[in-house]
């Protein structure tokens, strides 16, 4: 192929191979990589930063909790991979979500119990401060709730890992031949 032999067309005029528009694998390796660089994180609640700025106007900045971070990224990674998953992968996450739930509803009760045994002026101030048990839900502001955020992290790492154990089993590893 000589130098004539090279045509130059308009940038909006190419268009690439029909399987070159979409990798369904690269789509799930960006995937995988952001949950292992969410996890890779020092897991921390979120909070908020105060800063004066020079006129002295206080600034709130919300830095972000980690393990939610982490949790919404294999979250996604098993929304974009449903369509792959084999009876191995849909059981194996199917038991690993079973058994959180079991743990959320049995920190649910341990937060009742305590709610409702404790003494009157605990209660009494809990109330004055918003804090009461909601059938079905931990409050915030008392330790199961964080105490089961440990949890959920914890099997959403299982989750993620039954996730990479899929792809292995896909070859989503295989390596591709780029052209130029």
């Amino acid at each position: 192929m000589g130098v004539d032999d090279i045509e130059i067309i308009e940038p909006d005029d190419y268009h690439g191979e029909k399987d070159q528009q979409f990798s369904h694998q690269a789509l799930i390796m960006g995937i995988m990589k952001k949950c292992g660089d969410a996890g890779c994180k020092e897991m921390r609640t979120g909070y908020f930063n105060e800063k004066a700025d020079r006129f002295g106007n206080l600034n709130r900045i919300y830095v972000e909790d980690t393990r939610k971070m982490f949790i919404e990224a294999v979250k996604t990674a098993e929304m974009f991979m449903e369509c792959d998953y084999d009876k191995e992968a849909t059981a194996e996450i199917k038991k690993l979500k079973e058994d959180l739930n079991k743990i959320y509803k049995n920190f649910i009760e341990s937060e009742k119990k305590d709610i409702e045994n404790a003494p009157n002026l605990l209660k009494k101030q809990r109330l004055l401060t918003g804090i009461y048990h909601r059938e079905g839900c931990l409050h915030p502001k008392l330790q199961y709730s964080q105490e089961y955020l440990e949890q959920e992290v914890d099997y959403h790492r299982k989750i993620f890992s039954a996730l990479k154990k899929l792809t292995k089993r896909l070859n989503f590893y295989e390596e591709y031949d780029y052209e130029a």
